[in-house]
């Protein structure tokens, strides 16, 4: 039975089902990948390459090993590519399309800063709180191809 199907049956909401679910331990514990993915990401932006690989990478360094060997080579190259190309992952909710997220936007590319250290993504939290602006956005430091 789907939550749904169960939250009509007693005339409750479908996340009224999965708390009492969760809440007996009857739900599957979800990944958190937020050290890769701090940001809020638009359903329209969540398929973009970009941040599938960064996924990923959180499962690979939190001990995933049931990712299958292609996806690791996947990942393997990507991170190579991104390393070669002197790039950290951003995000802006605003962001069009681009290299990086060339069907969407949202992801993009730019080049690493002394700051960013060893991050492979760079995050301002302030960002986060700013409302998307309709106003067209620039990229920082494009990478072709990326």
């Amino acid at each position: 039975m789907s939550y749904e199907q169960i939250a009509e049956m007693y005339g409750v909401t479908k996340g009224a089902v999965y708390w009492q679910l969760q809440a007996s331990g009857q739900t599957k514990k979800r990944p958190d990948h937020k050290r890769f993915i701090p940001w809020t990401v638009k359903a329209e932006h969540a398929h973009a390459r970009p941040v599938m690989m960064l996924r990923l990478l959180s499962r690979q360094e939190n001990g995933d090993e049931s990712i299958p060997d292609v996806k690791l080579r996947m990942l393997t190259k990507w991170l190579g590519e991104v390393k070669a190309a002197d790039v950290v992952v951003c995000y802006d909710r605003g962001m069009p399309p681009n290299p990086a997220s060339p069907s969407t936007g949202g992801f993009y590319y730019s080049k690493r800063r002394p700051e960013d250290g060893d991050s492979i993504i760079r995050f301002n939290p302030d960002d986060e709180k700013k409302p998307a602006s309709d106003a067209p956005k620039t990229l920082d430091s494009p990478t072709a191809g990326q």
